[in-house]
């Protein structure tokens, strides 16, 4: 009786010892989760590399990504429209060191191109090294920063370019993409914000952009449109929602690139609206 009793208990677990057992266990596939990574790329290319003094062009690469298994399909898309976005679609495909060494020689191709001939010509004609022109120098910083927003349900991607290429003044400029990060494509302005809100928005906007104003100039005396166009602001363009602007945490940031709305001397404008303003105004 004491054996069948043992038999029968022994029936009753089997199962559940088989199941806790390594080889009696479902193997479940896992895929990696993306995490986020950086390549740079540095590189000085000369003229003349027998020429210490020669003209050169300084590079300097920062391109961020999503580090992702083969079979994550939404990071794969996220990382090609990070590509379009940090230079243009046709690289898009390419894997991230491909890409990076790809835009790499394409910067330094653009140098060549646009001041060999002329330097060449300068030696032909017997210019003395310290009379070559400055401007056959050039330098190009291209960063990127990817960093979750809204909720965590998009990416935030920023890329700034600074360009010196024999201009009067180098120059620096801005390009701010939201993604969606379940499916990894770019949002515009029509996937965020509501159809005939555009004036509403702006009014929002021109508050910031009037302390901005005063706070730069250290001032409190300017109040309206006309106090922003005395001091130099819209000048030449009524106020408008930039395509540039990330969907952070706390609000809606808008950047303003040097030139946009103001002259280069002010530099660019970041303004935050918060989304206890501005969320009636929103599709999300």
């Amino acid at each position: 009786m004491k054996t069948n009793k043992l038999l029968l208990t022994a029936i009753i677990l089997s199962p559940f010892v088989c199941f806790l057992s390594p080889g009696c266990i479902e193997k479940k596939q896992v895929v990696e989760e993306a995490s986020i990574a950086s390549l740079q790329a540095d590189t000085t290319v000369s003229l003349n590399t027998a020429v210490e003094s020669s003209p050169n062009c300084k590079i300097h690469l920062d391109f961020m990504y999503l580090k992702c298994s083969d079979k994550d399909s939404v990071s794969q898309s996220v990382n090609q429209t990070l590509q379009s976005i940090f230079f243009n679609e046709q690289l898009s495909l390419l894997s991230p060191e491909i890409f990076v060494d790809s835009v790499m020689h394409t910067y330094i191709s653009k140098y060549k191109n646009d001041v060999e001939k002329y330097y060449q010509a300068d030696i032909k004609n017997g210019v003395d090294a310290k009379d070559i022109p400055q401007w056959y120098n050039y330098e190009f910083d291209i960063t990127s920063e990817l960093a979750k927003g809204k909720n965590n349900q998009f990416w935030n991607y920023t890329v700034s370019t600074f360009q010196n290429t024999g201009g009067a003044h180098p120059n620096t400029w801005g390009k701010w993409v939201n993604i969606n990060a379940s499916n990894g494509k770019a949002l515009t302005k029509k996937d965020i914000f509501l159809p005939g809100t555009d004036k509403d928005i702006c009014n929002l906007i021109l508050k910031q952009l009037i302390q901005e104003a005063n706070k730069r100039l250290e001032t409190d005396t300017i109040s309206s449109m006309e106090g922003l166009q005395s001091a130099g602001v819209l000048l030449d363009t009524d106020l408008y929602i930039p395509d540039n602007f990330l969907l952070k945490e706390e609000g809606i940031t808008f950047l303003y690139n040097r030139y946009d709305i103001a002259p280069y001397s002010m530099g660019d404008f970041q303004l935050t609206i918060p989304y206890a303003e501005i969320e009636t105004y929103l599709k999300l």
